[in-house]
């Protein structure tokens, strides 16, 4: 039996379990392939984003509000595909948070900004269903980070104390509100980092 005092963690998935879903790089490398005007893909994207990643818009129908305002010579599924191609699962720090899950009892659940479509194709490629406990995801939610309503369903939905979890995210400004609602809260900047700041914690990692 753990006799830490942790119940819970909860991390963020891009960029500490993966790649981003949907970031500047990404967009970027999408505007270059499909050769795009950049600055009015962005002043669209900044438009339609909170609404995309809140739930109240498909990627598809996002995308048609900010690429497909006109006629293209390329289609949507192509932008999909390569969106898509662009979610890389990080398998050794998937084992570590499940390590850390295992050796400590704990329960593991994500928060995560993510727009659907996006989601549900990182959620099958990374196999985040056999790793974590449950999810919660804003466009499922109708929540971003850092509304702190986020965090407190999660911890609702665990039946954990925020000063019994753990957080981890690889954005401070995250990190912080986070520990602002009582997390012990830390950023992921590297995998060795990760790993020892589990074991100043007093967690097992293996």
């Amino acid at each position: 039996m753990s006799t830490s005092k942790y119940q819970l963690l909860i991390s963020d998935i891009g960029g500490v379990l993966g790649t981003n879903g949907w970031d500047s790089q990404l967009r970027q490398k999408v505007v270059e392939h499909f050769r795009l005007d950049p600055q009015e893909v962005e002043r669209r994207h900044r438009f339609y984003f909170d609404s995309y990643e809140r739930g109240y818009l498909t990627f598809e129908e996002y995308l048609k509000t900010v690429v497909f305002y006109q006629p293209r010579d390329f289609t949507l599924e192509e932008i999909r595909d390569l969106v898509f191609a662009g979610s890389i699962a990080w398998p050794e720090n998937l084992a570590l948070f499940a390590a850390v899950k295992k050796a400590n009892q704990l329960k593991f659940g994500l928060v995560s900004n993510e727009g659907q479509g996006i989601t549900e194709h990182r959620v099958g490629k990374f196999g985040l269903r056999e790793v974590a406990d449950y999810m919660v995801v804003s466009h499922f939610v109708h929540m971003r980070k850092p509304d702190p309503k986020i965090w407190k369903l999660a911890l609702n939905l665990s039946q954990v104390a925020a000063e019994n979890a753990i957080y981890v995210d690889d954005r401070q400004i995250f990190v912080e509100a986070a520990r602002g609602l009582g997390f012990t809260s830390f950023q992921h900047t590297s995998l060795a980092n990760s790993r020892q700041m589990f074991l100043e914690l007093g967690l097992k990692v293996e």
